[in-house]
Protein backbone atom coordinates (compact mmCIF):
# COMPACT_ATOMS: atom_id res chain seq x y z
CA UNK A 1 0.00 0.00 0.00
CA UNK A 2 3.03 2.37 0.97
CA UNK A 3 4.31 1.67 -2.55
CA UNK A 4 0.85 2.90 -4.01
CA UNK A 5 0.65 5.84 -2.18
CA UNK A 6 4.43 7.25 -2.80
CA UNK A 7 3.24 6.82 -6.69
CA UNK A 8 0.38 9.27 -6.69
CA UNK A 9 1.67 11.41 -4.04
CA UNK A 10 3.87 14.01 -5.73
CA UNK A 11 4.96 15.56 -2.55
CA UNK A 12 4.32 19.07 -1.24
CA UNK A 13 3.09 21.99 -3.53
CA UNK A 14 6.33 23.95 -4.34
CA UNK A 15 3.95 27.09 -4.07
CA UNK A 16 2.85 26.57 -0.38
CA UNK A 17 6.63 25.94 0.55
CA UNK A 18 7.43 29.43 -1.63
CA UNK A 19 4.65 30.49 0.64
CA UNK A 20 2.32 31.40 -2.21
CA UNK A 21 -1.22 30.93 -1.70
CA UNK A 22 -3.07 30.37 -5.23
CA UNK A 23 -6.75 29.51 -5.74
CA UNK A 24 -7.16 25.99 -7.27
CA UNK A 25 -8.78 27.02 -10.41
CA UNK A 26 -5.00 28.97 -11.06
CA UNK A 27 -2.77 26.26 -9.45
CA UNK A 28 -1.80 24.80 -12.58
CA UNK A 29 -0.58 27.69 -14.62
CA UNK A 30 1.41 29.43 -11.34
CA UNK A 31 2.68 26.62 -10.74
CA UNK A 32 4.14 26.17 -14.41
CA UNK A 33 5.55 29.77 -14.04
CA UNK A 34 7.22 28.59 -11.04
CA UNK A 35 8.73 25.44 -12.57
CA UNK A 36 9.99 27.87 -15.26
CA UNK A 37 11.35 30.26 -13.34
CA UNK A 38 12.99 27.87 -11.05
CA UNK A 39 15.06 26.14 -14.10
CA UNK A 40 15.64 29.42 -15.48
CA UNK A 41 16.99 31.40 -12.32
CA UNK A 42 18.37 28.55 -9.97
CA UNK A 43 21.77 29.56 -10.78
CA UNK A 44 21.85 33.27 -10.85
CA UNK A 45 22.66 35.23 -8.41
CA UNK A 46 21.82 39.03 -8.17
CA UNK A 47 24.15 41.86 -7.61
CA UNK A 48 23.13 41.84 -3.83
CA UNK A 49 24.67 38.65 -3.19
CA UNK A 50 21.25 36.49 -3.17
CA UNK A 51 19.87 34.27 -5.41
CA UNK A 52 17.43 35.31 -8.27
CA UNK A 53 14.82 32.66 -7.51
CA UNK A 54 14.18 33.51 -4.16
CA UNK A 55 14.52 37.41 -4.98
CA UNK A 56 11.55 36.62 -7.96
CA UNK A 57 9.44 34.45 -4.92
CA UNK A 58 9.57 37.87 -2.73
CA UNK A 59 8.32 39.59 -5.17
CA UNK A 60 5.43 37.09 -5.99
CA UNK A 61 5.02 37.12 -2.37
CA UNK A 62 4.98 41.18 -2.26
CA UNK A 63 2.50 41.04 -5.67
CA UNK A 64 -0.02 38.17 -3.51
CA UNK A 65 0.06 40.70 -0.35
CA UNK A 66 -0.98 43.96 -1.97
CA UNK A 67 -2.92 43.05 -4.85
CA UNK A 68 -6.75 42.61 -4.90
CA UNK A 69 -7.87 38.75 -4.99
CA UNK A 70 -9.47 39.11 -8.72
CA UNK A 71 -6.16 40.92 -10.17
CA UNK A 72 -4.27 37.77 -8.77
CA UNK A 73 -3.24 35.19 -11.19
CA UNK A 74 -1.83 37.15 -14.21
CA UNK A 75 0.36 39.58 -11.76
CA UNK A 76 1.56 36.16 -9.68
CA UNK A 77 2.82 34.46 -12.96
CA UNK A 78 4.25 37.89 -13.71
CA UNK A 79 5.83 38.61 -10.63
CA UNK A 80 7.32 35.08 -10.53
CA UNK A 81 8.40 35.96 -14.47
CA UNK A 82 9.58 38.99 -14.29
CA UNK A 83 13.01 38.73 -14.60
CA UNK A 84 13.11 36.43 -17.10
CA UNK A 85 13.65 38.29 -19.94
CA UNK A 86 16.06 40.71 -18.91
CA UNK A 87 18.46 37.65 -17.47
CA UNK A 88 17.54 34.97 -19.40
CA UNK A 89 17.64 34.38 -23.48
CA UNK A 90 14.37 33.51 -23.29
CA UNK A 91 12.29 36.15 -25.47
CA UNK A 92 9.29 37.96 -24.29
CA UNK A 93 7.13 36.69 -27.66
CA UNK A 94 7.98 32.71 -25.53
CA UNK A 95 6.25 34.40 -22.52
CA UNK A 96 3.39 35.28 -24.26
CA UNK A 97 2.88 32.09 -26.34
CA UNK A 98 3.25 30.36 -22.87
CA UNK A 99 1.24 32.61 -20.60
CA UNK A 100 -0.36 35.46 -22.69
CA UNK A 101 -0.75 38.45 -23.79
CA UNK A 102 -1.59 40.28 -20.46
CA UNK A 103 1.65 38.45 -18.44
CA UNK A 104 3.88 39.30 -21.53
CA UNK A 105 2.98 42.84 -21.33
CA UNK A 106 2.95 43.01 -17.57
CA UNK A 107 6.61 41.30 -17.59
CA UNK A 108 7.44 44.12 -20.63
CA UNK A 109 6.23 47.13 -18.50
CA UNK A 110 8.91 46.26 -15.86
CA UNK A 111 11.91 44.85 -17.89
CA UNK A 112 15.03 47.27 -17.55
CA UNK A 113 16.14 48.62 -20.86
CA UNK A 114 19.68 49.82 -22.02
CA UNK A 115 20.24 52.79 -21.00
CA UNK A 116 16.95 54.09 -19.31
CA UNK A 117 16.94 55.34 -15.77
CA UNK A 118 15.00 54.35 -12.99
CA UNK A 119 12.77 57.22 -12.82
CA UNK A 120 11.81 56.43 -16.58
CA UNK A 121 11.51 52.67 -16.23
CA UNK A 122 9.21 53.28 -12.75
CA UNK A 123 6.90 55.71 -14.96
CA UNK A 124 6.74 53.47 -17.89
CA UNK A 125 5.32 50.91 -15.44
CA UNK A 126 2.84 53.54 -14.39
CA UNK A 127 1.67 54.64 -17.98
CA UNK A 128 1.38 50.84 -18.61
CA UNK A 129 -1.32 50.30 -15.74
CA UNK A 130 -2.04 49.72 -12.42
CA UNK A 131 -0.76 46.33 -12.36
CA UNK A 132 2.55 47.09 -14.02
CA UNK A 133 2.81 49.73 -11.10
CA UNK A 134 1.94 47.23 -8.81
CA UNK A 135 4.49 44.55 -10.01
CA UNK A 136 7.21 47.66 -10.22
CA UNK A 137 6.94 48.45 -7.33
CA UNK A 138 6.70 45.38 -5.47
CA UNK A 139 10.31 44.29 -7.12
CA UNK A 140 11.58 47.72 -5.87
CA UNK A 141 10.74 46.54 -2.44
CA UNK A 142 11.86 43.06 -2.50
CA UNK A 143 15.26 45.21 -3.80
CA UNK A 144 15.20 47.57 -0.68
CA UNK A 145 14.85 45.09 1.58
CA UNK A 146 18.02 43.61 -0.27
CA UNK A 147 19.96 46.44 -0.84
CA UNK A 148 22.44 46.19 2.36
CA UNK A 149 23.76 43.50 0.62
CA UNK A 150 25.16 45.54 -2.42
CA UNK A 151 28.55 47.48 -2.02
CA UNK A 152 27.77 50.60 0.20
CA UNK A 153 27.96 53.47 -2.27
CA UNK A 154 25.67 51.38 -4.87
CA UNK A 155 23.32 50.40 -1.75
CA UNK A 156 22.80 54.14 -0.67
CA UNK A 157 22.47 55.17 -4.66
CA UNK A 158 19.92 52.17 -5.23
CA UNK A 159 17.53 53.79 -1.30
CA UNK A 160 18.50 56.84 -2.79
CA UNK A 161 16.34 56.68 -6.07
CA UNK A 162 14.19 54.66 -4.09
CA UNK A 163 13.12 57.07 -2.12
CA UNK A 164 12.86 60.15 -4.93
CA UNK A 165 11.34 57.98 -7.69
CA UNK A 166 9.27 55.02 -6.07
CA UNK A 167 8.07 55.77 -2.92
CA UNK A 168 6.18 59.07 -4.12
CA UNK A 169 4.35 56.54 -7.16
CA UNK A 170 3.64 54.20 -4.21
CA UNK A 171 1.96 57.35 -2.09
CA UNK A 172 -0.13 58.27 -4.74
CA UNK A 173 -1.26 54.71 -6.01
CA UNK A 174 -0.80 52.39 -3.42
CA UNK A 175 -0.80 53.60 0.16
CA UNK A 176 -0.42 50.36 1.84
CA UNK A 177 3.19 49.55 -0.22
CA UNK A 178 3.95 53.21 0.76
CA UNK A 179 3.94 52.31 4.12
CA UNK A 180 5.97 48.98 3.83
CA UNK A 181 8.14 51.02 1.56
CA UNK A 182 9.09 53.63 3.99
CA UNK A 183 9.66 51.59 6.91
CA UNK A 184 11.71 49.30 4.90
CA UNK A 185 13.82 52.32 3.43
CA UNK A 186 14.67 53.27 6.85
CA UNK A 187 15.34 50.22 8.27
CA UNK A 188 18.36 49.63 4.88
CA UNK A 189 19.39 53.07 5.10
CA UNK A 190 19.64 52.52 9.23
CA UNK A 191 22.23 49.71 8.18
CA UNK A 192 23.88 51.54 5.95
CA UNK A 193 24.84 53.70 8.61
Amino acid sequence: MREVHRMFNPGPDPLILAGLRVPFRDATSVRSAFAWAVAEHDAQVRKDGARLIDHVVSVARNVQRFAHETDLPDLLIAALLHDLVENTRVPLSEVEARFGAQVATLIDAVTNREDESARDSAFRARDVGRDALLLRLCDRLDGIRRSPGRPTGKARKFLRISREVHLPLAEEHFPEIADEMRATLEDAEASLD
